[in-house]
């Protein structure tokens, strides 16, 4: 994951709506004081945390690719979810017969 998927995370996980996540990117905020205050951990250790959990992650499929990802997602509603951050899976190579 990359810095901007984890402070997109860390809005997520923050409880801040995706307007208000851009807003604290844009103007440089940090994340740190309010990880801090919420989990007792700065941005960069959330980020470790948050990239070593990943792989725990339901897997999704991609409606245009089709490509299987372990994601943190946003419920949307109705099902649908929107990818925070993503990585493609690893699927297990089918055993041979």
């Amino acid at each position: 994951m990359d810095l901007f998927d984890i402070q997109r995370l860390a809005g997520a996980a923050l409880g801040l709506t995706d307007d208000e996540t851009d807003e604290v990117i844009d103007t440089d905020e940090d994340f740190d004081t309010p990880l801090l205050e919420k989990f007792g951990i700065d941005l960069d250790t959330f980020g470790n945390v948050a990239e070593a959990l990943l792989p725990l992650t339901p897997m999704i499929s991609s409606p245009l690719t089709k490509t299987v990802y372990h994601a943190f997602v946003r419920q949307l509603g109705n099902g649908d979810c929107l990818a925070i951050c993503k990585r493609k899976a690893e699927l297990p190579k089918p055993k041979e017969a």
